[in-house]
């Protein structure tokens, strides 16, 4: 939403950024390429200490990178005059009428005592992972904590870390990535060390691989797709307090192979504005069955507030590398894709401009986390279309200091570009209270799922979630608000809160989402729950024998694969993984007749026994073979 700027100073932050989409989009190509500064085997997780909450001592970590910088982010929030309209145009004003379901499982996370913890979860098909800012803890899916956590980041991340910390599952190798930073304002020292578990186990050993991008660091967020693990931020170069739009990649490939030489770039986005000083674009993360390919996108919100933008919009990049080469990476873009006004901008209080939104008891005021694109971004393909999901936080009136959750889904169909399919701003249905901190996902129906924070003078910081099907009216959540855990008190130190809430759905039956978020105040809290929105599983049941799965070889280096039945028509997902839980082959394989079959060339292995196997999210078959 178009608002006035007392301190014309400001658009010395445009970078030139084309407020529409280009006829021709720039690219860039300028790509520098790193390699690991360290890296290491863990010894299994079993063999380091536990750590509890209360033996981390409590702190805040303020919001913005040096003092300097923080400042300027004040002063220019400070500088924001009235919106030239007063309400949001998309504020949903009918409650949703679905009725709900329960959360399935609903437990608490680590409670640790720091402002904000940045809680981080993911879950695979035995268990869910949580990372906070100082410990890290595994479960089972009933809620059951692993023998001897929390622990520490340092074990397995090594000592000096400061945080940020992020998990995910990766379902096409079944493994677990965890990653924190450390120095992040130190570019001779920053780090990104990142770990990746040798095999689906997280409570194993980790290959752990540290990275040194020669820039300020901050805010990461991460996303797997194809080969690449991309990483977004906050980022700006050496002595300079204004995101540049740097961004990062990483072999993925290379690391689940626990190669040492594992190659890491660096590439600017072109056209790149980093709006109000502080920056948080999102690398789509493709969660759902089989690897996504082609161009990995990039998406950041642009408010027509920002120097150079005239129309508000979604803009999305496309980075591009081939691992063979990785110098010859590139980001083309922008696509800006108009979106309807908004407001990104909430008044803070006195001179903290982070001080936005209402708590009971308190004057205390809590971040809303402004000019952020709420973590995380994910991509869906459901063959005919692909979808992004995304949402951010925006001031539902002018001057309320309430907040509601833009979000927006965006799709794109074979051989186009993305574009805008549906959006609306989602505000709380039973009372005038704030809702922010979103995190969104799909099933594999179209279901879409978002979990967020609601605070305000009646409401302790609690967590809920709410939805939609994919055949309801568009721009609208349906499903009755369904509470998670309600708060019982609030923050009264500092303005700090979240900064990262996740949700990601379950590999076993793309059905199930789960969450994590902080809630209440003092001490801080965080808790992961499970729920869906639909029952309806698509994927066909695999109805196989031992006997209609095959593998043949006349010389233990080359092997037929071959799956004979016609109870699915889904595409099917063929692996080969050693003894020590890597994989070293992957296809996708469609039908062809009644039989789906694949030749694999294991002849660069080396000699011993290896794990083929095949199927769908739901139903999976394995074969033993022998390479000689």
């Amino acid at each position: 939403m178009k608002k006035h700027i007392k301190l014309m100073a400001v658009a010395l932050l445009a970078t030139g950024f084309s407020a529409l989409a280009q006829e021709t989009p720039n690219t860039t190509n300028e790509v520098t390429v790193l390699r690991p500064v360290e890296v290491y085997v863990t010894q299994r997780m079993d063999s380091y200490p536990t750590v509890t909450a209360d033996q981390i001592p409590e702190k805040e970590v303020p919001r913005g990178m040096f003092s300097g910088h923080r400042q300027r982010l004040a002063d220019h929030l400070n500088s924001v005059e009235d919106s030239d309209i007063q309400e949001d145009p998309l504020a949903q004003t009918s409650p949703p009428t679905r009725i709900s379901r329960a959360p399935i499982q609903n437990f608490p996370g680590i409670p640790l005592n720091v402002s904000p913890p940045d809680p981080s979860g993911a879950v695979g098909p035995n268990h869910y992972v949580q990372m906070t800012n100082g410990l890290w803890s595994v479960w089972d899916k009933q809620g059951v904590q692993a023998s001897g956590f929390p622990r520490n980041l340092s074990d397995p991340l090594g000592a000096g870390g400061d945080g940020d910390p992020i998990v995910l599952y990766d379902r096409e190798a079944d493994r677990w990535l965890i990653s924190e930073f450390r120095n992040p304002f130190n570019p001779s020292a920053s780090r990104f060390t990142v770990a990746i578990s040798n095999t689906p186990d997280p409570t194993g050993t980790y290959t752990v691989y540290s990275f040194n991008p020669i820039a300020a660091i901050d805010y990461p967020h991460f996303g797997i797709w194809g080969n690449s693990i991309v990483i977004t931020g906050n980022f700006a170069q050496n002595g300079n307090t204004i995101p540049d739009g740097r961004m990062y990649a990483i072999d993925r490939e290379a690391m689940l192979n626990g190669d040492t030489d594992v190659a890491f770039v660096e590439v600017f986005m072109p056209d790149f504005n980093p709006g109000v000083a502080f920056s948080a674009p999102q690398p789509a993360h493709s969660e759902g069955a089989g690897m996504a390919s082609g161009p990995v996108p990039i998406v950041w919100m642009q408010d027509n507030i920002f120097p150079g933008v005239t129309t508000d919009n979604i803009s999305v990049w496309d980075f591009d590398v081939d691992w063979s080469d990785p110098s010859t990476a590139t980001v083309t873009g922008p696509l800006a894709i108009p979106i309807a006004p908004f407001d990104s901008f909430i008044a803070g209080t006195g001179n903290n401009p982070f001080a936005n939104l209402d708590q009971p008891n308190t004057n205390n005021r809590i971040d809303a986390l402004v000019n952020v694109v709420n973590y995380q971004t994910h991509r869906y393909d459901f063959g005919t279309h692909e979808s992004i999901i995304v949402n951010f936080v925006v001031e539902v009136t002018n001057g309320s200091r309430k907040a509601g959750l833009r979000w927006i889904e965006l799709r794109r169909t074979p051989g186009n570009d993305w574009e805008l399919y549906q959006e609306g701003t989602f505000v709380d249905p039973t009372g005038d209270e704030s809702v922010f901190m979103g995190a969104m996902g799909m099933d594999q129906e179209g279901n879409i799922a978002m979990g967020y924070i609601k605070t305000g003078n009646d409401t302790f910081p609690s967590l809920y979630y709410t939805g939609r099907g994919p055949n309801d009216p568009l721009g609208e959540m349906t499903i009755a608000e369904q509470l998670i855990i309600e708060g019982t008190n609030s923050v009264t130190t500092n303005d700090r809160y979240g900064d990262y809430g996740q949700l990601t759905r379950d590999p076993v039956d793309d059905l199930t989402f789960w969450y994590t978020s902080e809630y209440s105040g003092q001490p801080r809290r965080t808790q992961i729950a499970s729920f869906k929105i639909s029952d309806f599983l698509s994927v066909d049941e695999l109805v196989a024998n031992d006997s209609d799965f095959t593998v043949n070889t006349l010389d233990n280096r080359n092997f037929e694969v071959a799956l004979r039945t016609e109870s699915t028509n889904d595409i099917l997902r063929l692996s080969v993984h050693n003894t020590l839980g890597q994989r070293v082959v992957y296809n996708q394989i469609e039908r062809q007749g009644n039989t789906y079959r694949k030749l694999v060339d294991l002849s660069g292995m080396s000699s011993g026994v290896y794990i083929v196997t095949i199927g769908n999210s739901k139903t999976k078959l394995n074969k033993k073979i022998i390479v000689k």
